[in-house]
C-alpha cells in the first residue's frame, strides 16, 4: 500500500502499535511519568502545544503526527534499536510488538496500575481512534443513528 503510494518504508523495523506496559526507565526531562507507571501508547501523540492539540476539533499534533517514514525518535533523529551494530527503525512512534520499546512521552497515556494490561491494551488504538473520533470529533446527537467501520 505504501509502496504503490509512492513511500518506501524503512527497514527492517520493529512493528506494532497497541500495547500496555510499565515504565522502565524515563529519558532526561521527563516529568509526566516515573519508573513502575502504568502506560498504553497512542500512535497519535500530543505535543500539548501545537494548535491542533490545544484544537478540540483535532488530534494530528505537528509534532507527533504519525509518519511511517520517519523510523527515529523525533529529539535527535535516531533509533533506540540496534542489531550487530545497525539499526532496527521505530514503526509509528511506538514499535509495540518487542519485550521493551522506546517511545515519546507525549505518545504515553498514564493507566490505573489496577487495569489487566493484558485487556485495556486495544483501548490504544481500536477503542481510541474508533470510538473517540466518534464521540469526541464526530459527536453525533443523541437519537442519531451511526455506522463505525474499521475500529483500529
Amino acid at each position: 500500500d505504501l509502496f504503490v503510494q509512492g513511500q518506501t518504508p524503512v527497514f527492517p523495523r520493529i512493528l506494532g502499535h497497541e500495547a500496555g506496559g510499565i515504565v522502565e526507565s524515563v529519558g532526561e526531562g521527563v516529568t509526566e511519568l516515573v519508573p513502575g507507571d502504568h502506560v498504553l501508547p497512542v500512535f497519535t501523540g500530543e505535543c500539548k502545544d501545537c494548535a491542533h492539540c490545544k484544537s478540540e476539533e483535532s488530534n494530528l499534533c505537528d509534532l507527533l503526527r504519525i509518519n511511517v517514514d520517519r523510523g527515529v525518535m523525533i529529539g535527535d533523529g535516531q533509533s533506540r534499536f540496534t542489531i550487530n551494530g545497525k539499526p532496527i527503525f521505530h514503526f509509528v512512534g511506538t514499535s509495540t510488538f518487542s519485550e521493551y520499546t522506546v517511545i515519546h512521552v507525549g505518545c504515553l497515556a498514564k493507566i490505573n496500575p489496577e487495569a489487566p494490561l493484558d485487556k485495556v491494551c486495544v483501548l490504544s488504538c481500536g477503542i481510541s481512534t474508533g470510538l473517540g473520533a466518534t464521540l469526541n470529533v464526530a459527536k453525533p446527537k443523541k437519537g442519531s443513528t451511526v455506522a463505525i467501520f474499521g475500529l483500529g
